[in-house]
């Protein structure tokens, strides 16, 4: 299945790996690029750009 959101866009990135509900996927993206460079695996991740967080919210 093709999908026609673009994840290499930027806003569509950190649409996907910068919001709360995404944690999860966020956790999974770190631990399949890092993977060589860890010691042990990530199991939680907050995502901070306060910028995103106004740009997604009504506040």
């Amino acid at each position: 299945m093709k999908h026609r959101i673009d994840p290499k866009i930027d806003c569509v990135f950190k649409a996907l790996l910068g919001s709360e509900e995404n944690r999860n996927l966020l956790v999974h993206f770190l631990n399949a690029i890092l993977t060589g460079d860890l010691s042990v695996p990530i199991t939680e991740a907050e995502p901070l750009n306060p910028m995103l967080r106004c740009f997604w919210t009504n506040n």
